[in-house]
């Protein structure tokens, strides 16, 4: 597995529209530019993310910011790349195989869906904005499919270092639709590609438990002689 790295775009060359400051002290003010945009996107989401709101809040002149992006867009794009650092953090503890060991598969499954529920529920909003926003934007679109994939392939590679525990015929198959299930529930469950109100009457904590008790039994199944 090689594992996202959401700067490699900026050591092959500055993405379009964005200005990497070279002083500290510019390269603190707009971190506190980028780490407001996030709040912004959290509380409101693409739809009310503006850039005199990110300006006021973060005390970032608006001519500042036009030194370093060029506009709306390019903002968020470099709020997604800082925003992608952390998430790779957080798959990475999430799936850390340290953290799990002598866990058996029977509890295993089950609360690695519930931390992945945990996850995605406290970074929803902004993932939703960035989900939504890729819609029409292939260059957001390509990094969060980016980090999808790291999320996938880490969750896939923990449970699957326990074959011997897996009694579905098809291990990779098994596990792979789980995470591919588990996850379209979840995005769901939590509105990341669509409006908040398609999540409404949803029950998490059901949902999740469910989901851990769907796919162990499956990775459990054997198939029939």
């Amino acid at each position: 597995m090689v594992p996202f790295d959401p700067s490699r775009q900026r050591r092959d060359g500055e993405r379009s529209g964005i200005r990497a400051p070279k002083q500290e002290r510019s390269q603190r003010s707009f971190e506190r530019v980028l780490d407001t945009a996030l709040e912004l996107l959290m509380e409101k989401g693409y739809a009310g993310f503006a850039l005199t709101e990110v300006s006021r809040r973060s005390g970032v002149s608006i001519g500042s910011i036009y030194t370093r992006v060029d506009g709306k867009d390019d903002l968020l794009r470099a709020a997604q790349e800082r925003f992608q650092h952390r998430m790779l953090a957080e798959h990475r503890q999430l799936a850390d195989p340290d953290r799990w060991n002598g866990e058996p598969l029977g509890r295993l499954v089950p609360a690695l869906i519930a931390e992945l529920a945990r996850m995605l529920a406290r970074n929803g909003g902004i993932l939703g904005a960035f989900q939504q926003r890729g819609a029409t934007d292939p260059e957001i679109a390509a990094v969060g499919k980016a980090g999808y994939t790291d999320l996938r392939d880490r969750f896939t590679a923990l449970l699957l270092a326990r074959p011997d525990e897996i009694r579905h015929p098809d291990p990779s198959r098994a596990v792979g639709s789980c995470f591919v299930t588990v996850y379209a529930a979840l995005a769901r469950a939590l509105a990341l590609d669509t409006s908040a109100e398609a999540a409404e009457g949803s029950d998490l904590g059901t949902l999740v438990e469910d989901l851990g008790a769907m796919c162990l039994a499956f990775l459990l199944h054997e198939a029939a002689d």
